[in-house]
């Protein structure tokens, strides 16, 4: 019987086998960040919230019961030693992450108290007037000692690397894709305000022409030596006895009587 140490061996072999054959396309564009959020009102109240150091105050305190809704399971995350580390004196309500936004969005629908744990870009932000509440400002030093606010992360485009061979315009479409916060934001809205489906929002963005002009290639498809030009976007191998001189507008042709050609690519007859 396999022990689950060779399993996840196994399965660690495996997931770095995949990784090795990704490579990044750019970035796309949006960056996420997570953080500590309340109601705007709130801050309207308490002008001090606005920063971290205002949930000392028992006024807050008390209006926010003592506690913080996380997203995470009990025992998981930072937001424990950043509430012990920056002497805040909350309780954590560990939700999870299946049933975090739907309690959070119940409270803000019935005008409950909700000091929270959230990141941008997120439907909640696009619906609710909401606060970041500025922690410490980041630094990988201080983030790791729980000590400072979250960093922003800025999401890359990922592919496998045999992209660029088997399809290099639609390599090049994709290394020029790029989605913006607000664009993102605005198809959350359009989804969870407006009850649109995923492609419907999608749609709607993608209507604008000036949205995926810059997107699209200038220059023609060429292919390598061997390979033929499936469609405008994309090449694959000649079939076998057949070659192809590759470039623009390549095409395989099949070899003459007596030669031979491996990979698309001819050994002997160069007239063939």
């Amino acid at each position: 019987m396999q022990t689950s140490s060779a399993r996840l061996l196994r399965a660690l072999h495996g997931l770095l086998g995949l990784v090795a054959q990704v490579v990044s396309f750019g970035l796309l564009g949006v960056s996420g960040r997570n953080g500590w959020f309340c109601r705007e009102a709130d801050v309207e109240r308490w002008n001090a919230l606005a920063g971290y150091r205002g949930l000392r105050d028992p006024a807050v305190r008390q209006h926010f019961n003592g506690t913080f809704f996380a997203f995470e399971a009990a025992g998981w995350g930072p937001n424990q030693e950043l509430i012990t580390n920056l002497d805040l004196r909350y309780d954590i309500e560990y939700l999870g992450a299946d049933k975090a936004p739907d309690t959070i969005r119940a409270r803000l629908e019935d005008g409950l108290p909700a000091f929270f744990f959230l990141w941008s870009p997120h439907a909640l932000n696009t619906r609710y007037s909401l606060n970041r509440i500025q922690l410490p400002v980041y630094t990988p030093a201080l983030f790791e000692r729980g000590l400072s606010d979250y960093p922003t992360d800025a999401l890359e485009k990922v592919a496998s690397k045999q992209l660029a061979e088997i399809a290099p315009l639609v390599a090049k479409l994709y290394s020029r894709f790029y989605i913006d916060n607000a664009a993102q934001e605005g198809m959350l809205a359009a989804i969870d305000a407006h009850g649109l489906s995923v492609m419907q929002a999608v749609c709607g963005w993608m209507r604008k022409e000036v949205v995926w002009q810059a997107w699209l290639p200038t220059e023609k498809l060429s292919c390598d030596v061997g390979h033929y030009a499936v469609n405008e976007m994309s090449c694959a191998p000649c079939p076998p006895g057949s070659a192809s001189i590759g470039g623009v507008d390549a095409a395989c042709a099949l070899c003459s009587p007596g030669a031979t050609a491996s990979l698309g690519i001819l050994f002997n007859h160069a007239g063939c």
